[in-house]
């Protein structure tokens, strides 16, 4: 998956974009850690473009959530299609945790 990244005053945002190739993954891994290292009190990912989401990729963004989650930060999932949220559903079904999604980025937004 190609991700973009923006770096905002309360949160850091990734977009993520479906990839031809299978480098998606770790191009994500490394995403998400440098988020996770930003200091920022939440992390949005912005779901819109997939189509699917692997399983990997699923287990990367419950990851994160827990990094996060031990500093006191948020991971927030916005505009997740319906697949995609499956997908995370029935990956992370035996965790006991779930990862916050919302409609909207002004709906991450008004959570901080």
């Amino acid at each position: 998956m190609i991700i973009f990244h923006e770096l905002f005053p309360a949160s850091y945002l990734l977009a993520l974009a479906p990839a031809p190739t299978t480098t998606g993954e770790a191009e994500l891994a490394a995403h998400l850690a440098r988020a996770c290292r930003s200091g920022k009190p939440a992390v949005w990912v912005d779901c819109r473009l997939l189509d699917s989401l692997s399983v990997t990729a699923a287990w990367l963004l419950w990851s994160c959530q827990q990094r996060l989650h031990r500093r006191k930060a948020r991971l927030i999932l916005c505009q997740v299609p319906t697949a995609v949220e499956r997908t995370l559903q029935h990956t992370l079904a035996g965790t006991g945790t779930h990862l916050l999604i919302v409609p909207t980025l002004d709906d991450a937004a008004a959570l901080l």
